[in-house]
């Protein structure tokens, strides 16, 4: 078996930039507290790559270079990784592995003819139930392999709204 490329996947599923204090010591021009910023790719809960610069200001600045060149040296991966949730930005053990019944382009929705019926996906129990509305990683294209299924927690939960997001605060 092998493991199908996540849903919705990409290469990471967190950025953080964040100021570094450092206290610099010198005996010739003084000790003093000093910052850097640090740019961190992170997926399921793992920094995959981290890049530092001077300040937040320039980690912006060179935040797309830095996402590019981490994919190109090939630190970007799209498919699950050991026993962590398929679920993009979950960083759990997987307890539930279904067996995908036919795979499917992203983009225009064809069955891929190639299909081997050799790909799985995990998730832990939070996110294993996957719904009704796409094709690829709908419930009903899967084979329940091994483990118990959850419903969704309900703070996992928002109703859609037509054109655009509903504003909590409301």
């Amino acid at each position: 078996m092998r493991r199908a490329t996540k849903p919705d996947a990409q290469p990471f599923d967190e950025v953080q930039i964040v100021t570094i204090p450092r206290y610099k010591t010198s005996e010739l021009s003084g000790d003093e507290w000093r910052i850097s910023a640090e740019i961190r790719l992170i997926r399921n809960g793992r920094t995959i790559h981290e890049e530092r610069f001077s300040d937040v200001a320039t980690a912006i600045q060179f935040l797309p270079s830095v996402w590019r060149q981490a994919i190109d040296r090939g630190l970007g991966y799209f498919a699950g990784e050991g026993d962590i949730c398929d679920q993009e930005g979950c960083s759990e053990k997987a307890t539930v592995t279904y067996l995908l019944k036919g795979e499917y382009c992203n983009f225009c929705a064809a069955k891929e003819h190639y299909y081997d019926g050799q790909a799985i996906r995990k998730f832990c129990a939070r996110h294993s139930i996957r719904g009704d509305c796409g094709i690829d990683d709908a419930d009903k294209n899967y084979e329940l392999i091994e483990g118990d299924t959850s419903p969704p927690h309900g703070e996992d939960e928002s109703p859609s709204a037509f054109g655009g997001i509903v504003d909590a605060r409301l």
